[in-house]
């Protein structure tokens, strides 16, 4: 059971009501024959906790339909029999195949998954069903119904019950300190760098202040971040140019290195476990930090951690922005995608009673009590809720990205070797780590980035297809 499922017990349970007055939403035709009079039904459903899945959606859909029974199917199994490193096409299949043996009902996907299964033919097809029984598409969030459209090759699949999304957090209080004017929504990523570079940094550890917090992640693969959510491409749909080459990227690169120079940027150490703590956003020692809505929990108990000199951290005051955004396209993110699919099967036995599931699940009921929780960004529009006094606003006025795919999606597609993302992160932490050090300009470093980047690319597809030709 996820910790934060406990605080909101007690709203699901004043949501029942609500859940047994609502109506359903079944018209006077429909494509799917009615529940039986007795209103039973049974629901094979794939979801990765058993336990997870009954406290969250099963206990409170049985309220409302207390004849439908779950089997609830996890997917250790699969996760066993796939290894990583056989791509994301074997990955594809055995789920396929995992979906056909198990008899599964429901899936719940996420994005990626959602468009691969919709492909294969594996999931039933819910246009007409939304339009006959009328069931509520107006109030998800701007953008949520053009992606499952697009994922879905011009039809809906499958429906959510929230996002995933991102925030820039910022210290309000350092920005204060430092006269510096705090961020603002749709910012871009070069706006955001250069508010880092007005921070002080400095050679002295103790007293240095960042002007942005890499989280846990590598320099690398956080600049990456920075590039996707600026709508830059790191490389071509197939798979044959990197694209870096750009002036987009070298003004992003070369803001980026020289902030990492003048310790503006920390750098983490994966090596020293809670080293990223001590010198970090919730210890003050960092104006901003790009995070999700576990941020939250991570400031709640700020106060109560110790940092590297042994001394409890100072609360200060935060806020939120939305993450940098590609100027051409302000209103959107690919860091703002799809979260929990719930789709009914092409296979599904009891339709209906899958059917049932899948709408109230993504529906207005569940959205607002999910609405309610820390952790859960809802799909739907004007039910989330205020958390400490601050608006989630900055998670959700982003719509999703169009026509956004990621470059592992890129690289599956077109049979790369997965190791060209590893050397893509370390290399540029590599060529960053040379400005740091002094060995090289930015300039420099950029300029001998590119070929071997492009090296390790003709290396990876070459990789890529002999593991294929391997498995034929």
């Amino acid at each position: 059971m996820s910790s934060w499922t406990r605080p909101w017990k007690l709203v699901v349970v004043l949501s029942l009501v609500v859940s047994l007055l609502a109506a359903c939403t079944g018209g006077s035709k429909s494509e799917l024959p009615a529940l039986p009079e007795n209103g039973a039904g049974k629901i094979t459903v794939m979801h990765w906790s058993a336990d997870q899945f009954m406290t969250e959606l099963g206990n409170t859909f049985n309220v409302k339909y207390p004849e439908i029974e779950f089997q609830i199917v996890e997917p250790k199994e699969l996760y066993e029999s796939f290894k990583p490193e056989n791509g994301e096409g074997e990955y594809e299949k055995k789920l396929t195949e995992f979906i056909k043996k198990k008899k599964i009902d429901v899936v719940m996907t996420h994005q990626m998954e959602y468009e691969k299964l919709a492909k294969a033919g594996i999931l039933y097809k819910l246009d007409t069903l939304i339009q006959e029984e009328k069931y509520p598409m107006d109030d998800f969030h701007p953008g949520i119904v053009d992606l499952l459209r697009e994922k879905g090759g011009n039809a809906i699949y499958g429906l959510p019950s929230g996002i995933s999304s991102m925030a820039l957090f910022y210290n309000v209080d350092l920005f204060k300190k430092h006269g510096i004017e705090v961020p603002t929504h749709k910012m871009s990523a070069q706006q955001v760098l250069d508010l880092a570079q007005r921070f002080p940094g400095g050679s002295d550890e103790k007293d240095r202040i960042y002007g942005i917090h890499t989280e846990y992640h590598s320099v690398g693969s956080h600049m990456l971040s920075l590039g996707e959510m600026s709508n830059l491409q790191v490389i071509d749909q197939k798979a044959e140019k990197v694209l870096m080459n750009s002036e987009g990227w070298r003004s992003l690169f070369t803001s980026y290195a020289e902030l990492v120079k003048d310790n503006k940027i920390n750098i983490n150490d994966r090596n020293n476990q809670g080293g990223s703590y001590g010198s970090g956003f919730p210890a003050g020692k960092a104006a901003m930090v790009l995070n999700y809505t576990w941020m939250f929990d991570e400031m709640k108990y700020a106060s109560h951690r110790q940092g590297p000199d042994g001394k409890e951290s100072k609360p200060f005051e935060w806020n939120m922005v939305t993450v940098p955004v590609d100027p051409a396209n302000p209103d959107e993110s690919s860091s703002v995608s799809l979260g929990e699919i719930y789709s009914v099967t092409s296979s599904a036995v009891d339709k209906r009673a899958a059917w049932e599931f899948v709408k109230f699940t993504t529906g207005p009921e569940m959205a607002k009590i999910n609405g309610r929780s820390t952790r859960k960004l809802t799909a739907r529009k004007n039910v989330q809720k205020e958390v400490e006094g601050k608006s989630m606003e900055a998670f959700t006025m982003l719509r999703p990205a169009k026509n956004n795919y990621s470059i592992q999606s890129v690289l599956a597609k077109n049979n790369i070797s997965y190791e060209f993302h590893q050397t893509l992160t370390t290399k540029l932490e590599e060529a960053l780590t040379s400005v740091k050090s002094g060995k090289k300009s930015a300039d420099q470093a950029y300029n001998e980035l590119i070929p071997e980047l492009q090296k390790a690319l003709e290396e990876a597809k070459r990789k890529g297809a002999e593991e294929k030709k391997k498995k034929k």
